[in-house]
């Protein structure tokens, strides 16, 4: 169900953007689609039932007989379940998504960590041509280094609430979260028209809510080339980056410029891109 509900939205955002003209060749190179492709397949044979299965096999191991403890939580509260759980796993994906982000740690251990942390998540800031004509794609929400599905506490925190027992609710949140970051990597915005509205009580509920929810716009800037790609690290729940990092930053236009600046091997390949590890 999982599956079927997150790759019909998916196969919407880019007819939506096949149609908007996001496609052509000057605003994507070759090498951006077959990093989406081989992202895609790699997460879909490879690294997320390895991951499961590891996560599974050291939850039995340390877990001992506690599998399936939790589902009576789900039976008897389901709707508060599924809440704890989102709320958990997107403030999980904004611990890794800050420690990819951060200064380099002032402590010598934690450095060799934190850089996994950021050569596995900088694929996803390689976007275009390495010039001002490149553009979001509903694609890039699937490309990462090979290692992040490794090493992100968001995707270990959920098998491991799956091997307690939450099955209905890891579905139904998976699918809330994945069609919520399809949603926010798609090439529109349609948060510009409600944060720039003439009505002052439209754009300010507007802006208020923008500091509870990620909206496109917002994550796009998170996407751009500047200070803003240190900003706005949740892909759904903007309240953390306000309250707990202080990395909100709302703007009311769309980013000038997307992508990192890309060395040549990256420009070149995407296998270096994804297969890349320190």
């Amino acid at each position: 169900m999982e599956t079927i509900i997150v790759g019909s939205f998916f196969i919407i955002c880019i007819l939506y953007e096949w149609l908007t003209g996001n496609y052509k060749a000057e605003k994507l190179s070759k090498v951006d689609l077959k990093m989406v492709a081989l992202c895609m397949g790699a997460i879909s044979l490879v690294q997320r039932p390895l991951v499961m299965a590891i996560i599974f096999a050291l939850a039995g191991f340390a877990l001992g007989n506690h599998q399936g403890s939790l589902a009576f939580l789900e039976e008897q509260y389901f709707v508060w379940t599924l809440i704890a759980f989102i709320l958990l796993e997107e403030y999980f994906h904004g611990v890794g998504h800050w420690l990819a982000h951060s200064r380099t740690s002032r402590f010598k251990l934690l450095r060799p960590i934190q850089k996994i942390f950021k050569t596995a998540h900088r694929p996803h800031h390689l976007i275009g041509n390495d010039d001002e004509k490149a553009q979001m794609t509903v694609g890039q929400t699937f490309v990462e280094g090979w290692a992040y599905w490794f090493v992100m506490p968001n995707i270990w925190f959920s098998f491991i609430a799956l091997y307690l027992g939450l099955t209905e609710v890891f579905l139904v949140g998976m699918i809330i979260k994945g069609v919520w970051s399809l949603h926010v990597h798609t090439n529109w915005h349609y948060d510009l028209y409600f944060l720039n509205h003439k009505n002052p009580i439209l754009r300010n509920l507007f802006y208020g809510l923008a500091h509870i929810l990620t909206f496109p716009t917002t994550h796009h800037q998170h996407h751009s080339r500047g200070p803003n790609s240190a900003k706005n690290l949740h892909n759904m729940l903007a309240i953390y980056d306000w309250l707990i990092y202080g990395t909100l930053k709302i703007e009311k236009t769309a980013p000038e410029r997307l992508g990192w600046r890309q060395n040549e091997d990256e420009k070149r390949s995407a296998f270096y891109r994804f297969t890349r590890t320190y």
